[in-house]
């Protein structure tokens, strides 16, 4: 299920003003556009809709498919 995924990338546009042809699973935050602010916002918005609380040590991701999979494990540990 991509679903953090998804949302991933539709907040990443919406939100960020990333060029959707830019996005990729293997997209580093940099290469989208994030700097270390814009990445920690990015978090943010995905601990919020997702209701989960992403580890510090599980915060520094190398590419955006990673950060989908970190979240992914985060909603399956919390049952949601």
């Amino acid at each position: 299920d991509l679903k953090s995924y998804e949302y991933l990338c539709r907040i990443l546009v919406s939100e960020f003003g990333a060029r959707p042809d830019a996005i990729t699973p293997e997209s580093t935050p940099a290469s989208v556009g994030l700097d270390s602010l814009s990445t920690a916002e990015l978090i943010r918005e995905m601990e919020e809709e997702f209701g989960i609380v992403i580890p510090n040590e599980q915060a520094n991701f190398a590419t955006l498919g990673e950060a989908a999979a970190i979240v992914d494990t985060l909603i399956e540990a919390e049952g949601i």
